[in-house]
């Protein structure tokens, strides 16, 4: 985004890393579905993105990335999962 689609503002800073408060910044992941019969020792395979954003300084517009796209969209194709996380009480 060079230009804002919500105000048209050229004020844009871009590919900026999103960051969250832990030692990661946040991420989405799939994750391969366990088999029935899924054997004694088994590790999924996955697929994990990071974000960059691009943030209008006019307005706040903000548009997200995902840096993994492709591998993203093969998990999804190849039938991975997204599991939500719950948050601890």
């Amino acid at each position: 985004m060079t230009q804002c689609p919500k105000c048209k503002s050229t004020d844009v800073i871009t590919d900026l890393t999103v960051q969250a408060s832990g030692d990661l910044p946040p991420f989405v992941i799939v994750s391969e579905p366990a088999p029935a019969d899924k054997p004694f020792i088994w590790i999924a395979k996955s697929e994990r993105s990071y974000f960059t954003a691009n943030v209008c300084g006019a307005c706040g517009y903000t548009e997200f990335y995902a840096t993994n796209h492709k591998g993203l969209l093969q998990g999804h194709k190849n039938g991975y999962k997204n599991k939500s996380i719950q948050p601890q009480p």
